[in-house]
């Protein structure tokens, strides 16, 4: 990430969505976000969502038992042409924000505009300030002998680190390597990745679903900046020996939402509407290594008070996207140790996966940025390998590269893969699954989150998961949750047998005790921490319940 990717980190107001100034035909041309009044007299229906979201999109929030409501409606046409008639031009929309990005010529204009009774505000947008950038490393780096861990028959070569780390080839092995999962990418461009042999397989399978430019208002994504390229890479480069992404039989969508090449940009407001757009084609995951906190205009500088995940529209719209049942990643940001410190924005956003980076070795990255939110929630929520990730540019060259950009994607494809195995799972399912089993599940905290994240045992987490009910909570009393070196629980029934396991389903040892209808069961302090389960066997029915040992 650089100063135009991610860690080129900016942020607006919930009603500020900061501005642009570009020259034309000699007068300076504004970009405003305009919010609107309402959605009165929209031609559309909630009862009719295939109108304005593809049917892949309303599937999901069927699946999710999501309902569509009137966030999903379009802005107004009628309050659009208002708003062109007056000399301005209306360049993109926002259904969940009820707004838009206006080109407004002049003050007169700007007028015309304010005076409109369906406008509720107006604010420009403004110049974003240049942070922190990802490094990018050209060592010699010769294909790596694999260890014999590795099965799948996929020879990642260098990437096999990251990908090993967490899980992912373990998923891979199993068969599940992102098939029929659309994931969109949200960045500042995907430079030859039309040509780049990386990706051969992706486009000769047409897994490239679609592209928007959304700052040149086009569908050609491929000319501009490298980072989105790279990022994309490490989810579904296919290059045996060199590369091999983390989900790499995804679908995706690849939007640019922001210029590289320029400080004149709009970029929040931009992601913004390409999270939208990511959710109406009905992508099943968004992940983004962008961010934003300061501007270049002090005055509109995002503070620490402001990372509440209700405050910018980009986090607000984060937060929404995951409501609509996407599954939202977001990289935590580059500033670790640096005068900003904490996570950006939308990282900020409540029930987002927010990803820092680990090297190697599993030790936190210093310039990783760090939590907690403005309001105590702890970020990020899981670490993967950002420092020294394997990842390939424009010209077919194979680089090693820092910077949260590269964790973030890491993860990304792996949530394909896991989702891919636990389909009838929720959104939030999932992630309640990869935080349980991640290597710091017990005891989180601000620079790791939950952790690394152990997407075997996430998937063996969900197989398992799926016997508990609330009926076994609620019968089966356990204490103490998290536990030590044993735990207890009491049963009005007989129990004739209890099955301990770990997230990997192997049975654990235990020595039970029974006084008055309170089991205690004993299991040692040599256990590794981590989510643990029981199935209980009376003479006539079967529980299963977890816990956490500390």
């Amino acid at each position: 990430m650089n100063s135009k990717h991610y860690t080129k980190l900016s942020l607006l107001t919930l009603a500020l969505c900061l501005s642009c100034f570009i020259q034309v035909s000699q007068a300076q041309i504004t970009k405003y976000w305009i919010r609107f009044t309402d959605k009165n007299g929209s031609p559309f229906s909630v009862s009719n969502p295939t109108a304005f979201l593809s049917p892949k999109s309303v599937q999901r929030r069927t699946n999710q038992g999501i309902s569509v409501d009137m966030t999903d409606i379009p802005v107004n046409q009628t309050y659009i042409n208002q708003v062109n008639a007056t000399g301005a031009t209306v360049l993109q929309r926002s259904r969940w924000h009820n707004a838009a990005i206006v080109l407004i010529p002049n003050t007169t204009v700007l007028n015309a505009v304010n005076s409109l009774t369906c406008v509720l505000s107006s604010a420009p947008v403004g110049r974003v300030a240049k942070m922190s950038p990802d490094v990018l490393n050209t060592p010699t780096v010769s294909v790596q002998k694999l260890s014999s861990t590795n099965t799948t028959g996929y020879n990642y070569g260098p990437a096999y680190t990251q990908v090993n780390q967490i899980g992912a080839d373990c998923l891979h092995n199993l068969g599940y390597r992102g098939q029929n999962m659309t994931i969109a990418i949200i960045d500042d461009g995907f430079n030859q990745a039309d040509v780049n042999q990386v990706f051969d397989s992706l486009r000769n399978e047409s897994r490239i679903l679609g592209t928007y430019d959304f700052v040149a208002g086009n569908t050609s994504v491929y000319e501009d900046d490298s980072h989105g390229a790279m990022v994309l890479s490490c989810i579904a480069g296919n290059t045996p020996g060199q590369l091999i992404g983390t989900g790499p039989k995804a679908k995706v969508w690849l939007f640019r939402s922001e210029d590289a090449t320029s400080e004149k940009i709009i970029e929040e407001c931009n992601w913004v509407i390409a999270a939208e757009y990511a959710d109406s084609v009905g992508a099943d995951i968004c992940t983004t290594s962008l961010g934003y906190t300061t501007f270049d205009i002090s005055s509109q500088n995002h503070t620490y008070a402001d990372l509440n995940g209700k405050t910018s529209v980009a986090s607000i719209a984060a937060t929404m996207a995951v409501r609509k049942g996407m599954f939202m990643l977001n990289a935590a940001g580059n500033e670790g140790g640096g005068s900003w410190n904490f996570v950006g924005v939308p990282a900020d956003a409540d029930s987002i996966c927010t990803v820092g980076s680990v090297n190697s070795g599993g030790l936190h990255s210093s310039f990783s940025s760090v939590g907690p939110t403005a309001d105590g929630r702890i970020k990020p929520d899981v670490s993967t390998m950002g420092e020294g990730t394997y990842v390939c540019g424009p010209g077919f060259n194979f680089f090693s590269g820092n910077g949260t950009s590269f964790a973030c994607p890491v993860a990304a494809g792996a949530v394909a893969c896991l989702w891919q195995a636990h389909p009838s799972k929720t959104n939030m399912q999932i992630l309640q699954a990869i935080k349980a089993t991640a290597s710091k599940s017990s005891n989180p905290d601000n620079q790791y989150g939950w952790g690394i994240p152990n997407f075997c045992a996430a998937h063996n987490y969900l197989q398992l998961n799926t016997g508990i009910d609330e009926q076994s909570v609620h019968s089966v009393r356990l204490f103490p949750n998290p536990a030590n070196n044993k735990v207890q629980f009491t049963l009005n029934e007989t129990v004739s047998s209890v099955t301990m396991t770990d997230v990997l389903g192997h049975t654990v040892a235990v020595n039970m005790q029974e006084q008055n209808n309170t089991y205690t069961l004993s299991f040692g302090e040599q256990i590794p921490a981590g989510v643990y389960f029981l199935t209980i066997r009376s003479d006539s029915k079967q529980y299963t319940t977890r816990f956490v040992k500390q």
